[in-house]
């Protein structure tokens, strides 16, 4: 930029504006800028001076990303423990994403992790010289806080929320944090925040403030009786930010996605093999697994039955070698070698008590049932051991064969990212894909443990490649490299759930399933890795299918047609995964259904049972009832988003239009300057202009630039107006000039009208935060109110029915009884109602001193700190 004094001076102010903007966190952040998380990020940070907000954009739209610049946005303003509650399955990707991304360092923790060196972890969490970043459970977040009651904990994260809307008549873990996270600043990310009814957002909003509905008495009352859904739109609108897909279509270019499915027959012995597996799992007694996980490892074994036979035998050889010490006479929790195969496959957290089970003393008959049960595990693996290759090998070749031919022919790179659950079928894979001409080099294996030779390799050319730029941290680099000898060098990259977490593979368009989860998350999870933001070709999912097995093809039926993840432009259909506790209780449920269903009629008839459940949550009913979670028109979302978009452009553009202005030459003191001409031949009259900026005492609160006429009368000019004019200015016109004691006076009559003007503008931008927070403290008196009167009316129909009970009673002794009851509670009926005037003004001193407390925090010393009087 040319030099130019005046602009010059005015940079000095407009750089620490810029700099303090929320928009200054998107300059070094490793995403791509789109308006819907802007606003959401916007809304966020306005909403967390009145307790927090709940942020529930629609799958696929990036709630990952609002919370990490709201974070950043957090971390900026002087937090330094931040407390991440999540799924214990989304620690890691949450831990990589946030390194990758917003180059932010953060820990998992969990029992184990801090019981190990609790003294240090204590010294770790209170020492606030330092910014930490705790990810960890949802059970392990309050016992974690209530294990170091002294660490004062700055901002909470909650993802996937909608697991903890039953706060109040649901699990402990939810109540738990919700006790021990109250007057903590926080953000809640979910897709579906409303799942079965209004009462989910009563308990959401509930961790937000619990002030904004009240009990769960009155919101019910409002709002699930009265149907009042004007008022509990307009209670939302602050607290609930929401984008759907269909509003962003105009700025990310959603493609397609489209399914196939390659079927399959299994060979004689695999059938063996799936039906032996099948009863063993249906016994009603098992030594080989702990009873209170037992559940959950069940599961496991049928993913991994579902995965290949090769993955089973790893399996069962862990339980055999259970049963052995079993018969031998271990105790339970001496048998547990190997267990951790199962929890890497697990989503739900871990009975840390289940190997810690009661057992009956060692005896003949149980040992003789051990004994059995070993002679079939064995069996099992014998059967395993004889299958030498799977007929869903051959399928997939067939997918891969189908995939190539197509990217071909549309001329699109030839690449296939195949997805199983299991490490051993990974193997096994690429050995059978090897063997019918692909060469190593073609096929890539993540898994995300770094530790076979030829992901080294790839690391270590990469960090060759590399050599110098940023440093994200080991694990994401890994990710990075795999990535990128995938998109320049693979055909075929094999990846486990685990191991695809925070792979971003949009320049790939074909996602296989060797085996299908029966969570839809996940699946929606794994296609979403091609089928993102940035994908320029419609993605194809392929299945392949058991056609000998109805159970199989009436699940993928429910995957494909009720929760739509194969087809469309969006994804996974919101509306049928809010019909879900979460993706894996839909699991629990088919699982419930394997278990118990044995005959193709049985299966058809719990199956039918369970279509009809999830039915029932997209009925028509639901759909109306998600419509709340709209607080503004699709015509004011798109304005909202263009306005943004436009917001983000202009900031930028003033970014590197600022940043080109060297430090200004003349210091931050009062001067006085004058240019002759500029003034008649742009704006047509003489005047002053005050250069500077808007203080509370030292701290900036905008800069200013000030056009009065000669006379002193402020004109309200744009900035974005005045600057182009005064680019105008020759540096060589301006001079100094020493003003007369009438200019002295005038000057200083236009100060302190101009330091009123400028109060006025601030708190003009703090009026609607404070009418919020009014409006807030003051519904809350009145349901305070509306608690006391549906107590009495409670307690009057208490009493009535007594009385109903006295008329119909015979008995002398008993009429006695409850008359006495009837008196007592007629006195606690008279008390309350003597009370209320008394409690109905205590109500409002309260909420009067609560308005007074939160309103202190914009109160300034206002300071017009000018640096240049220019007269012209």
């Amino acid at each position: 930029m040319e030099g130019n004094l005046l602009l010059e001076q005015f940079s000095r102010y407009k750089k620490l504006e810029l700099e303090a903007s929320p928009f200054h966190f998107l300059l070094d952040a490793n995403i791509e800028l789109n308006p819907h998380q802007i606003n959401a990020f916007c809304a966020a940070i306005q909403a967390l001076k009145t307790g927090g907000i709940v942020l529930a954009d629609e799958v696929g739209l990036g709630k990952t990303i609002e919370a990490g610049l709201v974070l950043k946005y957090v971390l900026e303003s002087g937090a330094k423990r931040v407390l991440i509650a999540l799924p214990a399955s989304l620690r890691k990707q949450w831990e990589l994403e946030l390194e990758d991304k917003f180059g932010l360092q953060s820990v998992i923790l969990d029992r184990l992790t801090v019981e190990k060196e609790s003294s240090d972890w204590r010294k770790r969490l209170t020492d606030n010289k330092t910014v930490r970043i705790v990810l960890t459970s949802y059970d392990y977040s309050s016992k974690l806080m209530k294990r170091f009651p002294e660490v004062k904990w700055d901002f909470i994260i909650i993802d996937e929320a909608h697991n903890l809307r039953n706060v109040f008549h649901g699990t402990k873990r939810a109540k738990n944090l919700y006790e021990m996270s109250k007057g903590i600043p926080k953000i809640l990310l979910t897709a579906t925040p409303l799942q079965n009814s209004l009462t989910d957002l009563h308990g959401l909003v509930s961790f937000i403030d619990q002030r904004i509905f009240g009990s769960e008495k009155v919101f019910n009352k409002r709002y699930i009786e009265g149907q009042d859904y004007s008022d509990l739109k307009r209670e939302l609108s602050p607290v609930l930010y929401r984008t759907l897909r269909k509003d962003v279509a105009k700025y990310m270019n959603f493609k397609k996605r489209t399914c196939k499915t390659v079927d399959f027959t299994l060979s004689q012995d695999e059938i063996e093999l799936y039906q032996r597996v099948n009863d063993f799992l249906k016994r009603e007694l098992l030594y080989s697994i702990p009873t209170s996980n037992r559940g959950l490892i069940i599961l496991v074994i049928r993913k991994l039955l579902a995965s290949s036979s090769f993955a089973l035998i790893e399996t069962f050889e862990i339980l055999k070698n259970r049963l052995e010490k079993l018969y031998e006479g271990s105790k339970s929790a001496n048998a547990q070698e190997g267990f951790d195969l199962f929890w890497s496959y697990v989503e739900d957290e871990i009975d840390e008590s289940g190997f810690e089970e009661t057992e009956d003393e060692d005896t003949i008959v149980q040992k003789q049932f051990i004994q059995a049960e070993l002679d079939e595990v064995n069996i099992i693996i014998d059967v395993a051991k004889r299958i030498k290759t799977n007929a869903k090998v051959n399928a997939l070749k067939t997918a891969i064969q189908i995939a190539f031919d197509y990217q071909f022919e549309q001329e699109i790179p030839q690449k296939v990212v195949i997805f199983t659950e299991s490490k051993r079928t990974q193997k096994y894979i690429a050995a059978e894909l090897r063997k019918t001409g692909f060469e190593d080099e073609d096929i890539l294996l993540f898994n995300g443990d770094f530790d076979d030779t030829m992901t080294k390799e790839i690391y270590k050319a990469w960090q060759v490649k590399n050599f110098g730029k940023a440093n994200y941290g080991r694990s994401v680099e890994y990710k990075h490299a795999i990535v990128d000898y995938f998109r320049h060098n693979a055909k075929i990259l094999i990846c486990t759930d685990a191991g695809s977490e925070g792979l971003n593979l949009q320049f790939c368009n074909t996602v296989i399933n060797y085996d299908l989860p029966w969570n839809p998350m996940k699946i929606e999870q794994r296609i979403g890795r091609c089928h993102r933001y940035g994908q320029d070709h419609d993605v194809v999912a392929i299945n392949l299918l058991n056609t000998q097995n109805a159970a199989d093809q009436r699940v993928y039926d429910i995957l494909s047609k009720k929760f739509e993840l194969f087809e469309g432009v969006f994804g996974a259909s919101d509306i049928a995964l809010g019909a879900l506790e979460s993706g894996t209780s839909f699991e629990k449920m088919v699982l419930q259904i394997y278990q118990t269903c044995d005959t193709t009629a049985e299966f058809k008839k719990a199956f039918d049972k369970l279509d009809r459940k999830l039915n029932a949550k997209r009925d028509k009913k639901a759909r109306e009832l998600r419509s709340l979670l709209l607080t503004e028109s699709s015509g004011a979302k798109e304005q909202a988003l263009d306005t943004t978009k436009s917001d983000i452009a202009r900031y930028l553009h003033d970014v590197e239009y600022w940043s080109a202005f060297d430090e200004p030459e003349v210091d931050g003191g009062l001067h006085y300057w004058k240019v002759d001409n500029w003034g008649e031949k742009v704006l047509g009259s003489h005047g002053i202009l005050f250069i500077g900026a808007f203080c509370d005492s030292s701290k900036l609160l905008f800069p200013v630039l000030l056009l009065c006429d000669e006379k002193g009368a402020y004109i309200d000019f744009d900035e974005a107006d005045l600057v182009p004019e005064l680019e105008q200015i020759d540096d060589m016109d301006v001079r100094y000039f020493t003003p007369t004691e009438s200019e002295m006076q005038l000057y200083q009559r236009v100060y302190d009208n101009l330091t009123t003007e400028m109060v006025k503008r601030y708190q003009e931008q703090s009026e609607s935060i404070k009418a919020y927070n009014r409006r807030k403290i003051e519904n809350w008196e009145r349901i305070q109110m509306e608690q006391l009167i549906a107590t009495y009316q409670d307690m009057n129909a208490e009493i009535e029915v007594l009385k109903e009970q006295e008329r119909a009673s015979d008995n002398f002794y008993e009429k006695i009884d409850i008359r006495k009851k009837i008196t007592e509670k007629s006195k606690a009926l008279e008390k309350l109602q003597e009370s209320f005037h008394e409690r109905g003004t205590g109500f409002k001193t309260e909420g009067e001193r609560e308005i007074a407390e939160f309103e202190k925090q914009f109160d300034i010393n206002p300071i017009l700190l000018v640096n240049i009087v220019l007269k012209f």
